[in-house]
């Protein structure tokens, strides 16, 4: 599973990144038919928007801290360097990560009226739904955290086309439930597939990680090293807290969109859709394929090696998103019609969703140069960096939205992402080579 001498190849680690590209198509292909529904089904209203700050709320913990869980566990695995070893490390791993979700399930659910509150400005009627909607998807915290777990075991064998494909579950499951049940039950049918789809999406995982478990866990390393769970877990609150300021963004860009007119939260997230897509297509996935091959390149102090390996890649990645970004920009109307331009969702909103996503086009260049940085920086251990970096986004995206939300409305926030983008690509390489100059005077590693 984990090799002491593994293959850098380009083409293997892009090889990787077109399986993981053909997964995203499919499951952001599900996620646009999600939204198509969605929208053909309800439109934008007050209930809409209600929904959405739900999943934004319930949804950032277990983002939070499934990124920390993978991120850490991917790391962990490399440095055990066997397979069997990993096996027996990763039964009490699970226990507690388990016991995480578990716990931050029950936050979601008993702290849901203080914090909508406090968040979002929410009180009254509104209040109360956005409530209701945030404890049907408490678990969540469950599903969300075990998913990233089990992803992350699959990821450090460099298999990745299964974590990649089992996230079409919760499109599906919330299509299904909408045109179901969206009759009866209204925007609480899609909160129902939400959850079902989550749950669909752990038990796939374990079903993968059981039926390989002979290939994943067969290889015999008598010169493995054991490390203790405490060293884990405080990885993962590092990782956490980072992961954590850098979440608020959205946070904090629906705190500004609910001081505007009513129908902005949702024409906001309508309009972010294509973009969120292509972030996906290629930024998520040469970032998932290229972390492990970068970790193992740190791990061997190879930064000439490393350097060049995030080069080609972005190389590669830059000059595609620019021509997407040109082609979102060109034809953002015509889009618009295409996706969203049926039942409920009026002319208006057409051209309103079309003016934001052409401002969301510049985002696409510098958010996925910034994910590939982001992964360097994580690969080599400089984690102090990273949370410089999401506390400098903190600050910039915030000064931005209180300087544009008033004068452009949606439009402003979706400018201020633009610049924040910008401005976190920057911090990013500049951090990089403090973190390389750094890295040069630290003992070299021990051998494998």
């Amino acid at each position: 599973m984990w090799t002491a001498t593994p293959t850098y190849s380009l083409k293997l680690i892009l090889n990787s990144a077109l399986w993981l590209t053909a997964a995203g198509v499919l499951v952001r292909g599900c996620g646009a038919i999600r939204e198509i529904v969605f929208a053909a089904g309800f439109g934008v209203s007050r209930e809409t928007d209600c929904f959405l700050l739900a999943a934004t709320y319930a949804s950032l913990l277990p983002t939070v801290l499934g990124g920390a869980v993978a991120t850490a566990l991917i790391a962990r695995l490399a440095r055990l360097g066997s397979s069997l070893t990993a096996a027996s490390a990763l039964v009490p791993l699970m226990r507690g990560i388990c016991l995480a979700g578990a716990a931050v399930a029950t936050c979601i659910y008993l702290l849901a009226p203080t914090l909508l509150a406090a968040l979002f400005s929410l009180q009254g009627a509104d209040l109360e739904r956005t409530v209701a909607y945030a404890r049907i998807l408490a678990p969540l915290g469950v599903t969300m955290v075990l998913s990233a777990a089990m992803d992350a075991v699959l990821n450090s064998a460099k298999q990745f086309f299964v974590p990649g494909i089992t996230s079409a579950a919760t499109p599906i499951f919330m299509i299904a439930a909408i045109v179901a049940l969206g009759g009866t039950w209204g925007v609480e049918a899609a909160a129902w597939g939400m959850v079902a789809g989550g749950l669909a999406e752990v038990a796939v995982l374990v079903l993968a990680i059981h039926g390989q478990r002979t290939t994943l866990f067969a290889t015999h390393d008598t010169h493995a090293r054991s490390e203790s769970g405490s060293g884990f877990w405080r990885a993962v609150a590092f990782l956490a807290i980072s992961g954590g300021i850098a979440a608020l963004a959205p946070v904090i860009d629906q705190m500004f969109l609910a001081k505007l007119e009513t129908g902005a939260i949702t024409t906001f997230n309508y309009a972010s859709k294509v973009n969120s897509l292509l972030i996906g297509l290629f930024g998520t996935a040469f970032g998932v394929a290229i972390y492990p091959y970068l970790s193992d390149l740190a791990a061997q102090r190879d930064t000439v090696a490393l350097r060049h390996l995030a080069g080609r890649i972005t190389a590669v990645v830059v000059p595609v998103t620019f021509l997407a970004s040109l082609l979102v920009y060109v034809f953002s109307h015509e889009i618009v019609q295409l996706l969203f331009a049926r039942g409920n969702f009026t002319r208006s909103d057409t051209y309103l969703v079309a003016h934001i996503q052409q401002i969301f086009a510049f985002q696409l260049v510098f958010y996925v140069a910034g994910l590939v940085a982001m992964r360097v920086l994580n690969a080599l251990g400089a984690a102090d960096f990273v949370l410089w970096i999401a506390c400098l986004g903190i600050v910039t995206g915030t000064f931005f939205n209180w300087l544009l939300y008033e004068r452009m409305g949606a439009s402003g926030i979706a400018l201020s992402a633009v610049l924040t983008s910008m401005a976190s690509l920057a911090f990013a390489l500049i951090f990089i080579r403090a973190a390389i100059k750094r890295g040069r005077h630290e003992s070299p590693p021990c051998p494998r």
